[in-house]
């Protein structure tokens, strides 16, 4: 029972008082001394604006970065990339076939089973090559980033 006494006289003011709304009307009967009304506001004069600056900053032209060489080295790095990455999912992609149902067909020219162990040494060598221009590329963006250049590196 103290709970319950305790709980109404600590939330008695909240339930009392909270349920308590103002509508526009209510804000007609408040009147706050010294504050602006809106009609006050309106027939202040216009704030004056600065018609320049005070004063010009020089105009200091970036030395020219060579975006363009950037861009092409990119662009060769990024196409040899690519080019690698679609050599290796071809040979993964054989070595998944010698390894389905069909592989035993002699009429085929598919890769038959065992096919993996002929591919794996290239398909590593595929791999090692696509990280070493990864890293190029890595090393490019980082060059062009410290010459303050922009490249478009989709």
């Amino acid at each position: 029972m103290k709970r319950y006494f305790l709980f109404a006289v600590v939330f008695w003011p909240a339930l009392a008082l909270g349920q308590e709304t103002y509508t526009n009307a209510d804000l007609l009967k408040l009147d706050v001394p010294g504050a602006y009304t809106n009609e006050d506001l309106k027939r202040l004069p216009p704030l004056p604006m600065q018609g320049e600056p005070a004063a010009r900053t020089p105009v200091v032209e970036a030395p020219r970065v060579p975006t363009a060489q950037f861009q092409a080295a990119y662009d060769g790095l990024a196409r040899a990339r690519a080019a690698l990455a679609a050599e290796r999912e071809y040979e993964i992609g054989s070595v998944e076939t010698s390894e389905s149902a069909s592989a035993g067909d002699a009429r085929s020219f598919e890769p038959r089973l065992g096919f993996r162990s002929k591919a794996a040494p290239f398909i590593r060598e595929l791999t090692k090559r696509i990280a070493l221009l990864d890293r190029q590329i890595d090393d490019l963006l980082d060059a062009v980033r410290r010459a303050g250049a922009v490249i478009d590196h989709r």
